[in-house]
């Protein structure tokens, strides 16, 4: 799995990011799509139904997924780079799962530092939650739940020369519902999503102040909708979500026990 991570980011950033972004004279609302289309591609997914199958059970795997991103390939376009590199942003990692006694469940996701050329990138995120319907013995699961994930990409420019950062903290509390179906667990989720975002650059692409720093806030709405398919120990996800009106898409490869 070590091995997966850097192999799968290089294939997914060199195919999304062939020149790299490029911002110039940015205003205040391309801050904020920007930062929207990053924060919600670096959001938390486990890709995974809310269920609670047994006492307790773990779950160990890999992800990865891409984020339609038309407001960054905007601004780059408008910023004299080539917004075609960047109409998708992509986002992998590590994943793992729990569920304990009371059908609590848990999710961590891990992206190590990874550097490629003039690109940097690190996510880590996490998420707990509670499935109300195995504890009372609903015909659903029917489970609530809270994630949180801290991203970081930065990457190098010449046009201005600068070297850009944009962090971001994002939140999302959801409920949801899934039902299995034989080997066949198809899951919905629905919630709201805020995200904090840190723009700091060394040098000057704000075309609005003469700082070359900024942060902005965005908030949403949040909807998730897949399915799992369980075969022995092997677990297959696909997830569609729409995260601040910004559109996702996520698969993973689990084994589950």
């Amino acid at each position: 799995m070590k091995k997966f991570l850097p192999l799968a980011f290089t294939f997914l950033s060199l195919s999304a990011l062939a020149s790299g972004p490029q911002f110039s004279s940015l205003s205040k609302s391309d801050v904020e799509n920007v930062a929207r289309e990053f924060s919600a591609n670096f959001a938390h997914t486990g890709v995974s139904a809310p269920e609670t199958d047994g006492l307790w059970g773990v779950e160990i795997g890999v992800l990865a997924g891409k984020t339609a991103t038309p407001d960054l390939s905007d601004v780059v376009e408008k910023s004299g780079g080539n917004g075609s590199d960047v109409e998708n942003l992509y986002h992998a990692g590590a994943m793992a799962r729990v569920h304990l006694p009371f059908d609590l469940f848990a999710e961590v996701n891990l992206l190590p530092e990874q550097e490629l050329s003039d690109i940097t990138v690190k996510n880590t995120s996490y998420e707990v939650g509670w499935n109300a319907g195995g504890y009372f013995g609903l015909p659903l699961d029917v489970a609530f739940g809270i994630n949180f994930a801290n991203s970081d990409f930065s990457f190098k420019q010449t046009s201005p020369t600068s070297t850009v950062d944009l962090a971001s903290q994002t939140r999302i509390m959801w409920v949801g519902v899934s039902k299995s179906i034989l080997i066949f667990t198809p899951y919905a989720k629905v919630g709201s999503v805020s995200a904090e975002t840190d723009l700091d650059a060394t040098g000057s692409i704000l075309g609005y102040t003469a700082s070359q720093s900024e942060s902005v806030t965005n908030s949403g709405s949040y909807l998730a909708v897949g399915a799992n398919i369980q075969l022995a120990f092997l677990k297959l996800g696909a997830e569609y979500s729409r995260i601040m009106d910004v559109s996702r898409s996520s698969a993973k490869l689990s084994f589950d026990f």
